[in-house]
């Protein structure tokens, strides 16, 4: 598991530092999220801005990496989770901090030494290409996907009901409402503005193609590999080591997927646009703060293109903008007190005790209670049989929630899975299986539960 995590860690942190990297050299007369002249581009003080910046970004990057080493000593999985989520606050934040400083000594040498821009704080619209006809990818390119998508729930509806039939239900209509939904966001490609650069209509026009085309693969690339995932889910269902190889499989090809598209795009948009910025250029640096932030009171869509690349940002002079934003940044900062509470899950003892008349499991609450008088039959496993999480926690120290067990179909769980023998109980509608952390005392409530 820590190797996996590491895994995610690096796929989140390697884009961002080419990303960022690649924001070096000139796209649309943007370098640093700051418009220059065309004249400006090779300038020794400008060359040396970037290359203050690309010594700062590898230096910030090496120092996460050998960060993300650091824990693979920690022992407990919830404490290694709860320093990777911190990990990951800071591989979203810092990264960007000398790219916020080269722009803001950027900007400020563009202002202090360079003529403004005819086209400065205006949006340029192409009216003329608004008005063509918008090409857009058949809609059976994404029908594959969705009829794989629907191959496990059509299955699981035909095939006969067992206890874990709506957790299947649930996770396999997760699936197909993801592909549904790429297939739906493809048609956002038409609705944002055209890449403007200058006067040149035609240079506009190759630019809205060179993005449109690559969205377009993009999507059909996402709805195709959330198809295929969903096939593999439903036949690896019973296979946990299956299924997290193929979650790994999976979010690779998607970054990859991400990646190639995003530098296709920037690669053509720097092949175009070459030799632009010599006379009237677009320039609209004072709508972006540090190159980044879209804030244009004037402007009332919610989503715009970014400057470079495909991607797409928020205006954060909308009021949906300022709220997306303020509730993405809270789930980011919360997200190590989700470490805190497997912290608590996983170093909070079971504790198992039996009365006269009812048995009681407890571990950060109460799990459950049982009367004596509903357990039907009861048994001791020296060792578990082959499961699978449901729903809950499965931490390396610690199994809780619904798990489909062989043999004994689902079961609640709540137990150390390195810690043997396991207690298991049932009565007319459940199976419980239970550890303790006296086994001792375990053996103990067996032998008074299978007393005759």
């Amino acid at each position: 598991m820590k190797y996996f995590i590491l895994f995610i860690l690096y796929l989140c942190i390697v884009p961002v530092y080419f990303v960022l990297r690649n924001e070096t050299k000139p796209k649309k007369n943007i370098v640093l999220g700051v418009t220059l002249p065309y004249d400006a581009r090779q300038d020794a003080t400008v060359q040396a801005i970037c290359a203050t910046f690309r010594r700062r970004l590898n230096l910030v990057t090496l120092g996460l990496v050998l960060l993300s080493l650091a824990l693979l000593p920690i022992a407990y999985d919830s404490v290694f989770m709860t320093c990777s989520f911190v990990w990951i606050i800071f591989a979203v934040v810092l990264p960007y901090i000398p790219y916020i400083q080269g722009n803001k000594r950027l900007r400020a040498y563009k202002n202090a030494t360079c003529p403004p821009a005819a086209a400065a704080g205006e949006t340029l619209i192409e009216l003329k290409l608004a008005a063509l006809p918008k090409r857009q990818l058949h809609a059976l390119w994404f029908l594959p996907p969705l009829i794989m998508a629907l191959i496990p729930i059509l299955h699981t509806l035909f095939m006969p009901h067992d206890e874990a039939f709506l957790w299947m239900l649930l996770a396999y209509g997760m699936d197909f409402l993801i592909t549904l939904l790429f297939a739906a966001l493809y048609r956002l490609i038409n609705r944002q503005r055209a890449d403007v650069v200058d006067e040149n209509s035609a240079l506009t026009a190759a630019l809205t193609r060179v993005r449109r085309y690559q969205w377009g693969r993009a999507w059909v690339a996402f709805s195709w590999l959330n198809g295929l995932f969903s096939l593999g889910l439903w036949l690896l269902i019973d296979v946990p080591t299956g299924i997290l190889l193929l979650t790994l499989v999976y979010t690779a090809a998607l970054i990859a997927v991400c990646i190639r598209t995003e530098f296709a795009a920037r690669r053509a948009q720097e092949s175009l646009t070459a030799e632009t910025g010599q006379t009237l250029f677009a320039d609209e640096d004072r709508y972006w703060l540090w190159g980044m932030f879209y804030c244009n009171p004037h402007d009332k869509h919610l989503t715009v293109n970014n400057r470079v690349g495909i991607g797409m940002t928020l205006n954060f002079a909308h009021w949906g903008g300022k709220l997306i934003f303020g509730i993405s940044a809270l789930l980011l900062l919360a997200m190590p007190l989700l470490g805190v509470w497997m912290m608590r899950l996983e170093f909070t003892p079971i504790a198992i005790t039996l009365d006269e008349d009812t048995l009681t499991v407890v571990h950060t609450g109460v799990v459950c209670e049982l009367e004596r008088a509903q357990i039907e039959s009861v048994a001791l496993l020296e060792a578990l049989p082959p499961l699978t999480k449901l729903a809950g926690t499965n931490l390396d120290s610690l199994y809780e929630g619904k798990f489909r067990v062989e043999g004994y179909g689902v079961c609640q769980i709540c137990l150390n899975p390195q810690a043997p023998p396991y207690l298991l109980i049932q009565t007319a509608t459940e199976t419980w299986i239970f550890g303790a952390e006296h086994t001792g005392d375990l053996r103990a409530i067996y032998a008074a539960l299978a007393a005759p």
